[in-house]
């Protein structure tokens, strides 16, 4: 079973229609990056850089490390949030944050001021 497929959220992302599956070529790369990183972000990377992908998400921090020292353009979770709130798709981007907080996904008080200043909401 894939790590998090029985989570409420992956039947939904699953039938996304702005999202597509993939999978990658480049195993041997794939298996070099997870002597550094978990296999998520070594895929989400070694697909980066086959597709010349100009951004990836990734929130763990060495995988976000490992990324920029590919040359791969980084964003995460929250930098998604404020995308989204530029673009008036969501109203405030506080919400979201106290939901992922309470889901388990950790976040330092700073980045959170950070992020939340960016978006005008402090």
């Amino acid at each position: 079973m894939v790590e998090g497929s029985d989570h409420e959220e992956s039947s939904i992302i699953a039938r996304a229609d702005f999202l597509k599956k993939a999978k990658v070529s480049d195993q041997r790369l794939v298996r070099f990056l997870l002597e550094m990183i978990d296999y998520g972000e070594a895929e989400t990377i070694a697909l980066a850089l086959e597709n010349n992908l100009d951004l990836v998400v990734l929130d763990d921090k060495d995988a976000r490390k490992v990324a920029r020292g590919f040359g791969v353009r980084v964003t995460g979770t929250l930098g998604i949030l404020l995308i989204a709130k530029r673009r008036g798709l969501i109203e405030s981007i506080k919400p979201y944050i106290e939901t992922l907080r309470k889901s388990g996904f950790r976040i330092s008080n700073g980045i959170v001021e950070r992020i939340l200043k960016e978006a005008g909401e402090l």
